[in-house]
């Protein structure tokens, strides 16, 4: 019990009483005062002793917890006092069952289902995003959560009508159980709030058909509450609450979440996207864990690209980045080295404003990691569109099938090379790479202008081909990108 709640007692009750102790002391016992009482006794901080404001013999001691008082109103102010210690320390009694239980390997799920069993509730848990992180089971037919359990979450009018009901009831005391009363399914609500560092995080209801909740239920309510708000603080891999609610909606999305409920959990949580997103999976060449991720990898990664959602997922790191940060070239330029000092390869989708397409640029940036590495890229920052058609090509079913669409040119081209130990094959790679102009490419090859000409038409004269004509010149440089997929997938 602390200092402040013994203040709020005695005010809530208009008792007549000078209090000694500080605010935040914290009490574990209460006692009263006598002239007969060892006087060592008053060295103890965890002691709140209530004396008769009358005794003149009483000195207070300069390390005592004490509360002069009417000696008329003692016994009303002891028996007020032991009942809130009471209710915690039963509370408290609670709590620690739950936690052994749950540490000794029985789920939260068996726990609340045995409590729901012993009393008659319903007992269920969500997330301020309307997501149910737990329920008990048998689920009260014909209601809303029988919609709820099935689909996983709650949808937004009802999470919006809880908020609502509790403003108006708890008046600034969020942190003590309320009642509510469903006139439409003839239900009473016991919920608690699940507090992160004065953040409202989630909520616990306890749901029966009469409205006899017991102390009991009020305590066990509140250490449901206490044990999700630990979990909930483990789960999370920053002090920013925010960062377990973005996590959340964005694994349920890879997981197949329907576009109705992300749209529903999304108005919920209050969460905000930038206007403008990337996905960025980050992947280290050696795998060295979530914990590498979660302790090592994160703390850096955020002097780069500060303020981002993320996910730590099978797959890797994932975050969400604003555009129009990492569009800078500064940040840029600072990302690409810390990737690559940190043996990272970071695959990047293409812009997207809607939150709920996630999972579709998640897999832009996961397939081109993957690809990049089939590809035997060394690059650390790969760009979806740089890998768009080499994608498209991994999609198709029959690989052996991809040589036929390419030009024979770049056969031809290959079988005379390896005839006349040449290099036309590479020449003509170089005119494309450098947007088919004669003076960057034979500065790139470091080449006589002359040389570069007579190059290029042998070239065409070997194919048969005009590397005038347009439609050629782009059925080559896709004709190329077929052979760099083909050569690294065969190889």
């Amino acid at each position: 019990m602390k200092g402040y709640e013994v203040e709020r007692i005695i005010e809530e009750n208009n008792l007549d009483a000078v209090t000694f102790f500080d605010s935040e002391a914290t009490f574990t016992d209460i006692d009263f005062w006598s002239e007969d009482l060892d006087r060592s006794a008053f060295s103890s901080q965890d002691t709140l002793f209530i004396v008769p404001i009358t005794n003149s013999c009483f000195v207070r001691h300069d390390h005592s917890c004490s509360i002069l008082i009417n000696e008329a109103q003692m016994p009303l102010l002891y028996r007020l006092l032991h009942n809130k210690l009471r209710k915690e320390q039963t509370a408290e009694r609670a709590y620690t069952k739950l936690l052994r239980s749950v540490y000794s390997g029985e789920s939260m799920q068996s726990v609340l289902n045995e409590y729901a069993a012993e009393n008659g509730h319903f007992i269920v848990v969500l997330d301020v995003s309307g997501r149910i992180l737990a329920n008990s089971f048998p689920v009260i037919a014909n209601t809303v959560w029988e919609e709820a359990v099935k689909n996983g979450f709650c949808d937004y009018n009802f999470m919006d009508h809880i908020r609502s009901r509790s403003r108006k009831k708890r008046q600034g005391s969020s942190e003590l159980p309320s009642v509510y009363y469903c006139q439409n399914k003839a239900l009473y609500y016991l919920s608690n709030r699940i507090h992160i560092s004065d953040r409202h995080v989630g909520n616990v209801f306890m749901i029966r058909k009469t409205e006899d909740f017991t102390e009991q239920d009020y305590d066990i309510i509140t250490t449901i509450a206490r044990i999700f708000s630990d979990i909930i603080r483990k789960e999370q891999q920053s002090n920013d609450v925010n960062t377990y609610l973005y996590g959340g909606i964005m694994g349920d999305l890879l997981s197949g979440m329907p576009e109705s409920q992300a749209r529903s959990r999304l108005k919920t949580s209050g969460l905000s996207f930038p206007k403008s997103m990337r996905v960025v999976l980050l992947r280290s060449f050696q795998y060295y864990g979530d914990r590498y991720l979660k302790t090592t990898l994160l703390p850096k990664l955020q002097s780069y690209i500060p303020d981002f959602p993320y996910l730590v997922h099978r797959e890797g790191l994932i975050i969400i980045a604003d555009n129009d940060k990492i569009k800078d070239s500064p940040l840029k330029d600072n990302f690409d080295r810390f990737c690559t000092s940190q043996h990272l390869v970071a695959g990047v989708s293409d812009i997207f404003t809607d939150p709920v397409q996630f999972p579709e640029y998640f897999e832009q940036a996961s397939g081109v990691v993957r690809l990049a590495q089939k590809l035997n890229r060394n690059t650390s920052v790969l760009m979806f569109r740089d890998y768009a058609f080499y994608i498209l090509l991994d999609n198709i079913d029959n690989q052996h099938k991809l040589k036929a669409i390419a030009h024979p040119a770049l056969t031809t081209l290959r079988n005379y090379d390896e005839e006349k130990k040449s290099s036309l094959f590479e020449t003509l790679r170089a005119f494309i790479s450098y947007g088919f102009s004669p003076t960057e490419t034979a500065d790139a090859l470091f080449l006589h202008r002359n040389t570069f000409n007579y190059r290029k038409r042998k070239i065409e004269e070997i194919c048969g081909i005009s590397l005038e004509d347009n439609m050629t010149r782009f059925q080559l440089a896709c004709s190329y990108r077929i052979f760099d997929y083909l050569d690294a997938s065969f190889e």
